[in-house]
């Protein structure tokens, strides 16, 4: 009979044999290998977290399985309600070094765009227009300072990383809403297109990428035939978390082929 073992792996067994023997392997331990670090990190506001899409894995957080840096491999650390200041005291400790790559969605809470939205179209016009106004002439110009930090601190804790910032949908289509909706519409996605001028600008002056989603859910936002973005969903208490945020259409569709040249 040929013996189909191979010679050393015959000698490495009886190696073995003999060190156990003499209790040369007892208590013994290989050393543990280093952690591969993920390729991809995803950081920021609800829209990394994924918020209004289906399935969500993390309550508090509002993260859900179609979340895009999910979507395309990554650790998604994005969470409900998150500012600049959030990311850079919870979320980028957490972000482990020698990341390739990472995302961040944020700004849009920074600049008071929860706010807008609920006082345009919950509240009166004047509410809409002082609101409008406060965020696009003092919250947004304060913002490339909040994102050049945020960029800095990613960079702190991981040199290497290739750090691309991600835009806002324009919630509204227009057109498609009764006219009494339209004007406060309107201006709500003036001061979203203001926004995101204002984070690629930024992205670019800290040499940053940026990755645009503007023109990807053009004809489905809330209002339009198909629309990528949910519309108001009211509870008991209020408004759902996953009100004027994309739904799984838009993050599969809209978010996930514009970051994806990012991150691979």
């Amino acid at each position: 009979m040929i013996d189909s073992q191979p010679r050393s792996s015959r000698l490495i067994r009886v190696l073995l044999a003999v060190l156990a023997a003499l209790g040369l392997l007892a208590g013994a331990t290989l050393p543990a290998q280093a952690a591969t670090p993920p390729s991809y990190v995803g950081l920021g506001d609800s829209i990394a977290a994924g918020t209004g899409g289906s399935t969500v894995t993390n309550v508090p957080c509002q993260q859900t399985t179609v979340a895009y840096p999910v979507q395309l491999g990554g650790n998604d650390l994005g969470c409900f309600g998150a500012m600049t200041s959030d990311v850079i005291a919870a979320q980028i400790p957490q972000l482990p070094s020698n990341t390739r790559n990472v995302t961040i969605t944020v700004g849009a809470n920074d600049a008071g765009a929860g706010a807008a939205v609920v006082s345009c179209f919950f509240g009166t016009a004047t509410q809409c227009d002082q609101t409008l106004f406060y965020s696009t002439t003092v919250l947004i110009p304060e913002l490339p300072a909040k994102l050049s930090a945020t960029i800095a601190a990613v960079r702190a804790k991981d040199p290497t990383a290739r750090i691309t910032l991600t835009g806002y949908p324009l919630l509204f289509t227009v057109s498609g809403l009764p006219p009494a909706q339209q004007q406060a519409a309107a201006s709500i996605n003036a001061a979203t297109l203001l926004l995101n001028a204002t984070i690629a600008t930024t992205a670019w002056r800290n040499g940053a990428g940026y990755a645009d989603v503007t023109f990807r859910f053009l004809g489905h936002g809330v209002g339009s035939q198909d629309p990528w973005i949910n519309g108001p969903i009211l509870t008991p208490t209020g408004l759902a978390p996953g009100s004027y945020h994309p739904n799984d259409s838009g993050y599969t569709q809209g978010y996930v082929p514009a970051v994806a040249p990012f991150v691979r």
